[in-house]
């Protein structure tokens, strides 16, 4: 008993992984619309950073305080070092990625936050659906600058480099074709695969020991777990920085190796 005791509130703790249906809407086919606590905390995250440069924008001043400081510290952060590397030619993508960086770190915090159950907590980048729908985003973008910028030209540097010997260069072509084209496919999925991954690792830990402390209600035995779980949540607020920098990096990479393609 005591062992399925123990069992259920470890399970009790993970349920803050479940996507929760809030509002049911009916399927348009094999599409549901329906309103889940992971939309929800999407839709907080996304206001919250709205709210957060709106606010920002209509306060603007010659000496800067508060929260101008920290939103012109994160523009040099994302202009100087983010997408330094864009140029001219990237410039106008240097808000999408502060958009980004700034979207995925506040629903890396905002699922660390503890909440009643009556909130129904949730972390949205815990959810693949959440991240690949992100990657799908910086997907698109990458191959429309491709195509916009060198037209069919974007398909030749798929190809195999000028230089090569003709006759060589023929069946080299296919390779280096579908080479590519896996690779440009896999981007997304890496992108969103990584952010999942190292999300739900941390929250899976994290619940645990939450489960634990949770079953064993004795002082000197919920001690350890209790402690590793503070630390393990300084640890995951680092990580919330570092997986939104490291998904706003790629996708710098990514945009700027299709606006420079075949140079």
């Amino acid at each position: 008993m005591s062992a399925e005791a123990g069992a259920n509130k470890v399970a009790e703790a993970l349920h803050e992984l479940n996507v929760q249906t809030i509002v049911q809407i009916p399927k348009l086919g094999p599409f549901d619309f329906s309103i889940t606590n992971a939309v929800l905390y999407m839709w907080i995250s996304a206001l919250l950073v709205f709210i957060f440069y709106l606010v920002i924008a209509k306060r603007l001043k010659k000496e800067p305080s508060g929260l101008q400081t920290i939103g012109e510290s994160l523009l040099n952060f994302s202009t100087g070092h983010l997408t330094g590397q864009f140029g001219e030619k990237g410039k106008k993508y240097y808000y999408i990625i502060l958009t980004i960086f700034t979207y995925i770190f506040t629903m890396n915090v905002i699922g660390l936050i503890p909440k009643p159950e009556i909130l129904k907590p949730y972390t949205p980048t815990a959810n693949i659906n959440v991240t690949f729908g992100m990657a799908i985003v910086v997907f698109l973008i990458t191959q429309f600058q491709g195509f916009k910028r060198h037209k069919l030209g974007y398909i030749r540097s798929w190809l195999t480099p000028p230089g090569v010997p003709v006759a060589l260069a023929i069946p080299l072509h296919l390779i280096f074709f579908v080479v590519h084209l896996m690779g440009e496919l896999f981007k997304p999925l890496s992108l969103a695969i990584r952010l999942f991954g190292n999300t739900i690792a941390g929250h899976l830990v994290i619940l645990v020991m939450i489960g634990l402390v949770l079953q064993y209600q004795n002082f000197l035995i919920a001690v350890p777990p209790l402690l590793f779980v503070i630390i393990m949540t300084g640890f995951e607020i680092f990580v919330a920085f570092l997986q939104a920098y490291i998904f706003a990096l790629l996708s710098v990479i990514y945009i700027e190796s299709a606006i420079y393609a075949g140079h």
